[in-house]
């Protein structure tokens, strides 16, 4: 048995692949700047093991700069494990897993955004309207679940429901950044990180009973939070999805009529 500790990073890769990163984009005469932002600018014990390397690039073309860039870094320091990419109209970003494990977060922007540092952005206002949209989606893929159980299609079943715990944790996660003033969380911590552990005992969603349960339970949850975290009572009114429940479950292995 292979009892040796998993590798990771070493304790300041960061700082230590930084001239290597500067070599890369000095090699690249579309990259007029790069700099660094983020945990490594911080104090050194801001930069840990866990952290990523936040670089920014100012080039024009971001796109292509930023795919270039990478094909570099992989051909240089490791091949990518995973990658996410997401693109607005002045920011290109990749984020970059190696395979061994050093994380790297770049976006390259224009030179008209004024190469300034990519900001931790505070949470949005209006954050209410995202929560309404987030408790339609809810509802939405709850009776869909509900629906396809009935039917006895439990992969969709099964599917729809374990996505109303991810619009749960979305909607604590909002309260969580408009009660610390950021989206950035480095840590958790938080009283509204025990909503992790509130979900933890929601039935399996596997069968016709469990997929049932466990929607009830989510609602259940969801009023919770709705009332507690932003005293939005007014769209706890699910009693039609409940109806819905209840009706699947009077008829148990029964089809429902065609």
């Amino acid at each position: 048995m292979n009892t040796s500790k998993p590798d990771l990073p070493p304790l300041g890769w960061q700082a230590q692949i930084l001239p290597e990163l500067s070599r890369i984009a000095a090699g690249d005469e579309r990259i007029r700047a790069l700099r660094t932002y983020g945990s490594a600018n911080g104090p050194a014990l801001d930069a840990d093991v866990w952290s990523d390397l936040d670089l920014l690039l100012v080039a024009e073309d971001p796109a292509a700069v930023a795919e270039d860039f990478c094909r570099q870094v992989e051909n240089s320091l490791a091949p990518a494990f995973a990658s996410h990419r997401s693109d607005t109209a002045d920011k290109y970003v990749i984020r970059l897993v190696l395979f061994d494990l050093r994380r790297l977060d770049i976006a390259v922007v224009p030179p008209s955004s004024g190469y300034e540092p990519v900001p931790r952005s505070a949470p949005a206002e209006g954050v209410e309207d995202t929560v309404t949209g987030l408790v339609n989606a809810f509802r939405f893929d709850a009776v869909l679940a509900a629906v396809k159980a009935a039917r006895g299609d439990m992969l969709i079943g099964a599917h729809l429901t374990l996505q109303l715990a991810r619009h749960i944790l979305v909607i604590a996660m909002l309260i969580r950044d408009r009660e610390a003033g950021t989206n950035h969380h480095r840590f958790g911590g938080t009283r509204w990180d025990a909503w992790t552990a509130r979900l933890a005992s929601v039935p399996a969603p596997y069968t016709r009973a469990g997929i049932t349960a466990a929607i009830r339970y989510y609602a259940d949850a969801l009023d919770e939070l709705l009332l507690t975290g932003f005293g939005l009572g007014h769209l706890s009114d699910d009693q039609p999805l409940r109806n819905l429940l209840d009706a699947i479950d009077a008829r148990g292995a029964t089809a429902p009529d065609r």
